[in-house]
């Protein structure tokens, strides 16, 4: 029999765009498979199947440069890339490997293998209850590859996971059940790469190992988390995506950068983590701002683009999803024409919602007022919904000054120069508090404002610089804070606030989070005086009791979980859509 494995890659995952050519301890994960699969003593050849896409030329020239052979086929079909591949190859037996899997143990693949064989089977799976470690491979006969083309080649599934048809239809191919395979007989958690943190534990492992790329075998790995269990902590998060046709692709459109600020983007990268590591979902951003709002994006493991003005979109884009989170975007007649299979809006007023198919709001006066007659928008409304860009943690926050801790942010550009304005109002009070200044990273001028800033009084400090705010929220005793997203930050955290507010917008749902105990509003910025922002500081300071209270209504008011709530709405919702269309397509 002739035995070939092929490789299934393409350069376009959702979840992690061109993972397959990302590099791991030097060498790109392709290569790691490649390496270990060529170890096996019944393999002849190893092969790549990927699509005809211009994306996947990469990874064609990856082929001719290691001397593997790389079948390309469809981009929406796998199983047609497979059959494609078999029949090039001339293949009696087909190794199904994922190239999202670098830890292959090549006497593991021999041991499905010899199994299936053995048993004269067309598939093979592990004996009932028999626990391993090891993923992304599954040996199949060209006769069981032949049979899905033949009947189910028009079953999704089958056309994107193979070899996941046999495991729902254990009936449709005889299957062998190989005996446990005792050195690799754990749980490991998760070991494929689909995400960033999935990359960065792969990585860890490696430099843990002092492994060269190849060198770091799969018992090494489960000796090491025996040892390290804490390991698994980097991506113990992330869920597997599931045989059943999930996942899919969300398209967000947001503002971001210069004088929109970068609420938006961090609220958005929020919601992108939790479609893609808990419900299986990709992300792309368009961005309608400046350059600065991207190496966030791009940097959580987005793609991420600047588009030509709020009513453009991505050429070529198709997503299961569209997420609208602007200001200046699109019109309802342009979200319509768009036609997404699911559209949302996150905080959106304008006429464009009556598009959406689902809306979130926290429960603030505007939103309430907002009419949806002629609309089949499911609204959400409730503190549950209130996004932010932060995982908020557990805890009174607490100084590590002898000086209680004031917190001055305005939001990521402050295009109202209130952070300066803040200051010169704090330094009449003589202050016996620490403030710190956030230096944004869209702020201009930031170098002078910081210099004077700290020049006005000794117990003024900046921070520049700074990835997220989560520990300063996490140790300061009040906020003084430009109202927005950052708002429902601080209330997640705890912290009791002042809010300043450049709109009456924000000055109306300010008021929303006065009444519901979390801080005190000075109304709009224009109107609030110097000595108000001094007298109104002075006073929550110096009364810990109130700052309690509003610690404690603050945290069971707002939970900080609104992306996993939000991800998991549109998951079902996604998931629901395509049942009703599979079910029409039947009938």
């Amino acid at each position: 029999m002739r035995i070939v494995a092929v490789i299934q890659a393409r350069m376009g995952s959702t979840r992690l765009p061109g993972k397959v050519l990302k590099p791991i301890a030097g060498k790109p994960l392709l290569w790691h498979i490649v390496h270990r699969l060529r170890k096996s003593r019944l393999i002849e050849e190893v092969a790549i199947a990927t699509s005809v896409g211009p994306l996947d030329d990469a990874i064609a020239e990856f082929g001719r440069q290691n001397g593997v052979t790389v079948v390309r086929g469809p981009e929406d079909d796998v199983l047609a890339r497979f059959a494609r591949a078999a029949e090039l190859l001339d293949a009696d037996i087909i190794v199904r490997v994922n190239a999202d899997a670098p830890f292959i143990d090549a006497d593991f693949v021999d041991h499905l293998i010899t199994a299936m064989i053995e048993q004269n089977c067309d598939y093979v799976l592990l004996e009932e209850n028999a626990q391993t470690a090891h993923q992304g491979v599954d040996p199949m006969t060209r006769r069981a590859l032949d049979k899905l083309m033949m009947d189910a080649a028009g079953d999704p599934v089958a056309r994107e996971h193979v070899t996941g048809y046999f495991k729902l239809h254990p009936d449709f191919v005889p299957i062998a059940r190989a005996k446990p395979y005792p050195k690799l007989a754990r749980d490991a958690g998760r070991l494929t790469i689909d995400t960033p943190d999935d990359l960065a534990f792969v990585e860890a492992v490696h430099a843990r190992l002092e492994a060269k790329a190849g060198e770091a075998s799969l018992a090494d790995l489960l000796l090491l988390l025996e040892r390290e269990p804490a390991l698994r902590g980097i991506n113990a998060h992330v869920r597997q995506k599931e045989i059943a046709p999930q996942g899919g692709l969300a398209l967000i459109r947001c503002d971001g950068g210069g004088s929109y600020g970068f609420g938006h983007v961090k609220r958005m990268i929020a919601l992108a983590r939790a479609l893609r590591d808990v419900q299986g979902i990709g992300a792309v951003f368009a961005v309608n701002g400046s350059e600065d709002a991207l190496p966030a994006i791009r940097q959580a493991g987005f793609a991420a683009h600047l588009i030509d003005g709020p009513h453009a979109t991505l050429p070529g884009v198709e997503p299961d999803l569209l997420i609208l989170d602007c200001r200046d975007g699109p019109t309802r007649a342009e979200v319509e024409a768009w036609k997404a299979p699911l559209v949302a809006v996150i905080d959106d007023a304008s006429e464009r919602r009556l598009a959406a198919d689902f809306a979130y709001y926290p429960p603030v006066p505007q939103t309430e007022r907002l009419d949806w007659q002629g609309s089949n928008c499911a609204v959400r409304i409730g503190w549950e919904w209130a996004l932010l860009g932060l995982s908020p943690t557990a805890g009174r926050p607490q100084s590590h000054s002898s000086l209680p801790t004031l917190l001055v942010t305005m939001g990521g550009s402050d295009p109202f120069g209130l952070t300066l304005r803040a200051a010169n109002a704090l330094a009449m009070l003589e202050p016996a508090f620490r403030a710190r200044f956030v230096i944004g990273p869209g702020f201009k001028n930031k170098d002078r404002i910081a210099k004077t800033i700290v020049s006005l009084h000794s117990n003024f400090e900046t921070i520049e610089g700074a990835d997220g705010l989560a520990t300063e929220f996490a140790s300061c005793d009040l906020a003084l804070a430009a109202f927005g997203v950052t708002a429902y930050e601080l209330a997640a955290f705890g912290v009791p606030a002042i809010y300043l507010c450049i709109s009456e917008d924000h000055a109306l749902s300010a008021s929303a989070f006065e009444r519901a105990g979390l801080g005190v509003s000075l109304g709009l910025a224009s109107g609030a005086g110097d000595r108000a922002i001094a007298k109104a500081v002075w006073a929550l300071l110096g009364d810990n009791e109130r700052r309690h209270e509003m610690h404690t209504a603050s945290l069971m008011t707002i939970d900080g979980n609104a992306a996993a709530h939000i991800a998991a709405d549109l998951a079902a919702a996604l998931s629901a859509k395509r049942e009703t269309n599979l079910a029409k397509a039947a009938s």
